[in-house]
């Protein structure tokens, strides 16, 4: 979900279907769905309280880079 976060929850399942048909079947759409509807209101909270800044280690300031302005 973080790399494709507009993926639908219909996708997320096939693609969970696609590893293990054992465990997931188009009977647990709804599942999915709730658990898709939670993953992005979690991510949308860390980002308006501006959480995923500190989260996120492509955001951290490049420190090793020294001062490139001069």
């Amino acid at each position: 979900m973080e790399a494709e976060p507009t993926l639908s929850a219909a996708l997320v399942l096939q693609r969970l279907m696609n590893v293990d048909q054992t465990r997931f079947t188009n009977k647990s759409l709804r599942t999915v769905e709730i658990a898709v509807k939670a993953w992005r209101k979690e991510t949308a909270v860390e980002i308006i309280n501006g959480d995923w800044m500190a989260i996120s280690p492509l955001l951290q300031p490049a420190t090793s880079l020294g001062n490139i302005l001069r």
